[in-house]
C-alpha cells in the first residue's frame, strides 16, 4: 500500500474516533444536563405501571387519562408561581390565597356584569375581561408580597404567611363563608371544552402559562437575574441589578398565575369559595422539589415541572380509586413524600460535593 494510501486511512480513521468521541461527549452532557427530568420520567413509567396492575388495569383508560388531564392543570399553574417565587430564593405561601380571592372576585364581577341571554360573543367579551380583572388582582396580591420582601426585608416565608392570612381573611369575610353560585356558563364552558374532543382547555392553558414562564426565565434578562438573584442575593446587588425590583416583579407573576389556577378551579365546580385550594399548598411545593427546583434558589426548569405536576396528578388520581385510602390521607402523603425527596436531595448533593 502506498504511503499516501496509509496515510489517508490514518485521517479517516481519526476522523471517525473524534466523531465518536464527540458523540459520546454530547451523550454525556445531555444525561447530566437532564438527569432529574430523565428519574422523573421513570418514576412516571414506574407509578403508572404500578398503579395499572394494582387497580387490575382500570387506571389505564381513556377516561382515566382524561380525568388526569382535566385536572392537573389547577395544581399545575399554581405550581409554576411558586417555582418562580423558589428560584428567587424565597416561597410564595399566599398562591392558594391569591387563587380563592382572585377566583371569588371574578366570579362575583362575572355574576355582575354578564347580560342576561347575552350572545356567545358578548359572554366571550365580558369572560375574558374578567380574566383581566383577575390577572390584576393576582398581580396587586404579589406586589404587596413581593414589596414587603424586597423593600421592608422581611423574610419571603414569614411575609408571605401573614400575607396568606391577610388575603384568605379577605376572601373569607367577603363571601362570609359561603359559596358564589350560579355562575354564568360561560366560565365551565371554557374550562371544560375539549379540542378535537380529546384535549382539555384547561391543559392548553396550562400550556400556555408554562410556556410563557419558560419564555421568561430562558429568553429575557429578567428570568437572568430571577436566577442570579438565588444563586447569590449579594454578589447580584453589588453587580448593578434591581434585585427589590425583580424580586417584587416575580411575586407579581406569581399571583398572576395563582389567579389563573383559581379560574380554573371556578370553572371546575362552577362556584367559587374561600377554600378551594386549600389542600393544594403543599403538593405545590413538593412537585417544585421533585422538579430540580432548590430550596435555596437559582436553580429549576419549566420542563421538570410538567412532568412533575403529571406524576402527582397520576398518584392522587391512583390513590383515588382505592376506596380504603380517604382522601383525608393524601396531605399525609404529601408530607411524607416532601420530606423524603428532600432527604434523597440533600444526601445526594453531600455526595456530590465529596466527589
Amino acid at each position: 500500500m502506498s504511503k499516501d494510501g496509509m496515510n489517508k486511512g490514518d485521517i479517516n480513521k481519526g476522523d471517525i474516533n473524534k466523531a465518536d468521541k464527540n458523540k459520546a461527549g454530547m451523550n454525556k452532557e445531555f444525561r447530566e444536563k437532564n438527569a432529574n427530568n430523565l428519574k422523573l420520567l421513570g418514576m412516571f413509567a414506574v407509578s403508572f405501571a404500578v398503579l395499572t396492575v394494582a387497580t387490575g388495569g382500570k387506571f389505564f383508560s381513556a377516561g382515566q387519562m382524561k380525568l388526569i388531564a382535566y385536572l392537573f392543570p389547577e395544581m399545575g399553574v399554581l405550581s409554576l408561581g411558586m417555582m418562580l417565587a423558589m428560584i428567587s430564593g424565597g416561597i410564595d405561601l399566599t398562591v392558594v390565597a391569591v387563587a380563592d380571592l382572585s377566583g371569588i372576585l371574578c366570579c362575583m364581577m362575572l355574576k355582575a356584569v354578564m347580560p342576561n341571554d347575552a350572545s356567545l360573543p358578548v359572554q366571550i367579551l365580558v369572560l375574558l375581561l374578567v380574566v383581566a380583572a383577575g390577572l390584576v388582582i393576582g398581580g396587586l396580591c404579589g406586589a404587596f408580597s413581593g414589596t414587603l420582601i424586597s423593600r421592608i426585608g422581611i423574610p419571603a416565608m414569614v411575609a408571605t404567611l401573614g400575607a396568606s392570612d391577610i388575603i384568605l381573611g379577605l376572601a373569607v369575610g367577603i363571601t362570609n363563608g359561603s359559596s358564589v353560585k350560579e355562575l354564568p356558563p360561560i366560565l365551565n364552558g371554557v374550562v371544560s371544552y375539549r379540542l378535537f374532543d380529546a384535549i382539555p382547555a384547561s391543559t392548553i392553558i396550562f400550556a400556555v402559562c408554562a410556556g410563557a414562564v419558560a419564555f421568561i426565565l430562558n429568553k429575557t434578562s429578567l428570568g437572568f437575574k430571577i436566577y442570579m438573584i438565588g444563586s447569590n442575593k449579594t454578589a447580584t446587588r453589588y453587580s448593578g441589578i434591581d434585585d427589590k425590583k425583580t424580586i417584587t416583579l416575580t411575586y407579581m407573576i406569581s399571583g398572576m398565575l395563582s389567579s389563573v389556577s383559581g379560574l380554573l378551579m371556578c370553572g371546575h365546580f362552577n362556584s367559587a369559595r374561600s377554600d378551594f385550594g386549600k389542600s393544594y399548598l403543599t403538593p405545590a411545593i413538593l412537585i417544585c422539589v421533585l422538579a430540580g427546583v432548590s430550596p435555596n434558589g437559582g436553580k429549576g426548569k419549566v420542563a421538570g415541572m410538567v412532568i412533575a405536576v403529571v406524576i402527582l396528578q397520576t398518584l392522587s388520581s391512583g390513590f383515588s380509586m382505592f376506596q380504603n385510602i380517604s382522601d383525608y390521607y393524601k396531605n399525609l402523603i404529601w408530607g411524607l413524600v416532601l420530606i423524603l425527596v428532600m432527604i434523597i436531595n440533600v444526601t445526594s448533593e453531600r455526595r456530590k460535593a465529596r466527589g
